[in-house]
């Protein structure tokens, strides 16, 4: 905690269930971290002032999984995107 708010390394636990592993920075997760929803999803990357930003790996409880650049929260730029019946996109993303 600095200034009565998040800061440095540590773990989250939401009521609903949810959970965050990783950096804070003004009480919003920022710098490397790892976000595991209720329906078993999974985010392992970069955050900026609480939002994806940068490169990162998000497992969709579906199976579908993206592997790329995110900018505030969307996919945007270099990804790979692997659907769960094996199909594959391999490209630029632009805002999701």
């Amino acid at each position: 905690m600095k200034d009565e708010k998040r800061d440095g390394f540590g773990f989250m636990l939401w009521t609903d269930g949810s959970i965050y592993k990783g950096e804070w920075k003004n009480d919003k997760k920022d710098g490397k971290g790892l976000y595991i929803g209720i329906d078993g999803s999974e985010y392992e990357g970069r955050y900026k002032d609480g939002k994806k930003h940068g490169p990162g790996i998000y497992k969709f409880a579906n199976g579908n999984e993206y592997i790329g650049e995110y900018k505030d929260d969307l996919k945007d730029g270099s990804g790979i995107f692997n659907f769960a019946n094996g199909d594959t996109y391999d490209g630029e993303f632009k805002q999701g």
